[in-house]
């Protein structure tokens, strides 16, 4: 169970250890954005100029990935707050990126199941391990890209353009 233990008595002191370590990974976090952008900018376009030539052909304008904190513990959010169809994500698709303020606009992926655990209100790792489908949302966050070590990119095969219930 992801984050039962640090939420119940706070961080091990491991982790605030490695927190107290100053890492550079931040710029690479950023590149790894904008490099992800650009290939999503690409397929775009390469999607819009052969579309009546190959139709059937899948070329994918969202690629998806996660954050993972310095902790190692995946980046979540919620989307759809205040309505009934409220969820819990840590897929992302980026949107704009700014390496200089070390800032950027994501856009949120629904997972075609909950991510969270019943029984504890946790993020669950094998439920995020059990995730087929991605729907995009159009729903956006701004985040501060300190924040986080790692960028786990996920296959665009998941990511279904817009999901059923929007």
């Amino acid at each position: 169970m992801l984050y039962e233990d640090d939420q119940k008595e706070g961080h091990s002191e491991k982790d605030k250890k490695h927190h107290d370590i100053k890492c550079n990974c931040t710029t690479c976090v950023c590149e790894v954005l904008e490099d992800i952008l650009e290939q999503q900018r690409k397929n775009e376009e390469l999607c819009d100029s052969i579309k009546s030539l190959k139709p059937s052909r899948n070329h994918h304008e969202t690629i998806p990935f996660m954050l993972q904190t310095p902790y190692g513990h995946p980046f979540f959010t919620f989307g759809k707050i205040g309505t009934d169809k409220c969820f819990v994500t840590v897929f992302f698709r980026v949107v704009k990126v700014d390496c200089k303020k070390n800032c950027a606009l994501l856009e949120l992926l629904k997972p075609d199941k909950s991510i969270i655990d019943c029984e504890t209100d946790c993020v669950e790792i094998d439920k995020i391990c059990e995730v087929e489908i991605l729907f995009r949302t159009g729903e956006c966050i701004f985040i501060d890209l300190s924040c986080y070590s790692a960028v786990n990119i996920i296959s665009p095969e998941l990511v279904k353009k817009k999901h059923k219930h929007k």
